[in-house]
């Protein structure tokens, strides 16, 4: 993955979360001449979010003084890093034109207003290690590849569905304590954890369900509803 800048415009978005970027990030906060940069860059409790954090105080003021440094930051950073993707944070849309005119130059830079856009942008461009695709969404906490019916990006186990409440069943068989290790082109049912043939099986929301799963989940929806009914 390419580095990524984040060019922050703090005279227009005051509050800011660095906690949010990961390892692929360095930033940039442009602090107004009027303004003191975050007092939390200076606690040991959060000193950790700004280590690839530059604070910059302009001097002077004017409407668009801190605009120029942003526009000059891009310019230098391009000149020397061709492939560093940045990001401005600013509500200000007066610097569309500028990256509109950067990207259709084969640059990549574009505005965001929050952090929370941000990370949300990130996540949907995604690449698929497997089919190196950007068709990913989000599904049970990771990322999942609508191109080639694979996680991109590992899921939250807890979030799967054999997991949930409502999905586990009485007998417990099927959930031996310890699980046998995978054959030789076996898979294993993501609810009773068993390695085995899945030719009678289904693959659904990222999981495979063996065709004995699949049976008795049926009969006991058949019971269950018989039972409502009587």
């Amino acid at each position: 993955m390419a580095k990524c800048l984040l060019l922050v415009d703090l005279e227009n978005v005051h509050k800011i979360d660095l906690s949010l970027l990961d390892e692929h990030y360095s930033a940039i906060v442009y602090v107004g001449a009027k303004q003191n940069p975050p007092k939390a860059a200076n606690k040991n409790s959060t000193a950790h979010r700004f280590r690839r954090v530059e604070f910059v105080k302009i001097e002077g003021g004017g409407k668009n003084a801190l605009d120029f440094h942003i526009a000059c930051q891009l310019g230098r950073t391009f000149e020397t890093a061709r492939e560093t993707e940045c990001f401005v944070l600013s509500k200000d849309k007066g610097f569309d034109p500028l990256l509109a005119q950067l990207n259709k130059d084969g640059l990549k830079c574009r505005r965001v207003s929050t952090m929370e856009e941000l990370v949300m942008l990130r996540a949907a461009d995604t690449v698929c290690p497997r089919c190196h695709k950007r068709k990913t969404i989000e599904l049970h906490g990771g990322r999942w590849c609508s191109n080639c019916a694979n996680f991109a990006t590992p899921p939250d186990p807890a979030l799967l569905p054999s997991n949930q409440p409502e999905y586990q069943h009485s007998n417990t068989d099927y959930r031996p304590n310890v699980l046998r290790a995978p054959r030789h082109n076996s898979l294993s049912c993501g609810w009773c954890h068993r390695a085995m043939d899945m030719s009678d099986g289904i693959y659904d929301d990222g999981e495979w369900m063996c065709g004995d799963c699949i049976f008795r989940y049926v009969s006991e929806e058949s019971d269950a509803d018989e039972a409502n009914v009587s």
